[in-house]
């Protein structure tokens, strides 16, 4: 059984990975423990990435993160917003430079997508995550709206299981309280 990640957990694992890999890599951070991060939430269960590395180095960089991944008990997933849900436009200019960790360039992902994604799976926490965003002015609700309804209507890879009235209700049930 893993541990659940709080920042202190999270730093350590993005420490020991600019160690551990030592060639230019850029790392996106896609799920909750953006908002760990952000001190918006305590814990997460595991670190859901993005990432870019050079062609010739993926081998490497895999290694590295399955060997972090034993060693310090963290659940590391590779899995980003747009593996799920269509992405609102310029998701990548929204993506957040938070530190160099070794050669590692690490980011938050773009919020609004997080946010897509969160709105699709619409779990209690998911819709709470969102509410907390907006609460720390990392989310606009005028941008939410806006960019939630320009992905669906505009959306030019339809998706299996994307539900787009799902999602509609569930950013109406986050502005409800």
């Amino acid at each position: 059984m893993r541990e659940d990640i709080d920042r202190t957990r999270l730093v350590h694992f993005l420490k020991e990975l600019g160690l551990a890999y030592r060639r230019p890599a850029r790392l996106y951070l896609c799920g909750g423990e953006t908002l760990v991060w952000r001190g918006l939430r305590d814990t997460t269960r595991d670190v859901d990435i993005s990432f870019s590395v050079d062609d010739a180095d993926h081998h490497a960089w895999i290694r590295a993160i399955v060997a972090l991944k034993d060693r310090l008990r963290v659940n590391v997933e590779e899995a980003q917003p747009s593996d799920f849900v269509p992405v609102p436009r310029g998701a990548e200019g929204r993506a957040e430079f938070v530190g160099r960790f070794g050669t590692v360039d690490v980011f938050l992902c773009d919020p609004y997508s997080i946010a897509m994604a969160k709105l699709h799976r619409g779990a209690a926490r998911d819709l709470a995550d969102i509410r907390s965003l907006l609460d720390a002015d990392v989310l606009a609700s005028d941008t939410l709206r806006d960019l939630v309804e320009d992905t669906i209507t505009n959306d030019p890879r339809p998706r299996i299981g994307f539900d787009a009235a799902r999602v509609r209700r569930n950013l109406d049930a986050v502005f409800e309280t």
